[in-house]
């Protein structure tokens, strides 16, 4: 019960644990017209249909936990349509196969702060994934988890999300969450005086 308890509170501090952890060395950028294979929806897995069937998995394993930061910079005021094809195409195939979503945000401004781009938004995704070789096994998702109706599903969402690409890169952490999530308490506006 403790693990789970753990485990639990584990997850949802990885969120604002991401932002202070410094990035390791690897970094992959991308633009929409030079896509590298294993980004490109159109090549992941291309040969699916003919070479996969049901799969069977082996018994997890155990590796060094990293987290990503995917950066996207998408055509401006299609976030709505992003997230839905990542949350009903993309992000089930990838839990399925092991990988945990933490969230997906949309850059807006600060208060008082510079106004984002008319040209274009700023998206951010977060996930964890058992190992950077888990993270690779994932560039052919097929093979971890089949090509039936919701390996479909996929491809069709990465096309979408493809469509609406500008520019993306992702960046490899490894790292500690802190022991709290946190907390916002604003004071009440009660009025206190002296006891008599």
């Amino acid at each position: 019960m403790i693990r789970t308890a753990l485990a639990s509170i584990t997850l949802s501090l990885m969120a604002c644990a991401c932002a202070a952890l410094p990035s390791t060395a690897q970094t992959q950028t991308t633009s929409a017209t030079s896509l590298p294979p294993n980004n490109n929806p159109i090549q992941m897995n291309r040969e699916g249909p003919a070479t996969r069937s049901p799969v069977r998995n082996l018994s997890p394993i155990a590796g060094e936990e990293i987290t990503t930061i995917r950066y996207w910079k998408i055509k401006k005021g299609t976030y709505p349509q992003f997230l839905r094809a990542s949350q009903d195409g993309v992000w089930p195939f990838f839990e399925k196969i092991g990988a945990r979503i933490v969230g997906m945000w949309i850059v807006i401004p600060p208060p008082e702060g510079k106004e984002a781009s008319p040209d274009y938004d700023e998206v951010y995704l977060t996930t964890r994934y058992a190992s950077v070789d888990h993270w690779a096994a994932t560039r052919d998702a097929a093979a971890m988890g089949g090509d039936g109706p919701d390996y479909a599903a996929l491809q069709a969402a990465l096309a979408v999300r493809q469509s609406l690409t500008i520019e993306t890169k992702v960046t490899f952490l490894q790292g500690v969450v802190g022991p709290l999530p946190p907390v916002y308490m604003p004071g009440t506006g009660e009025k206190f005086i002296p006891a008599p």
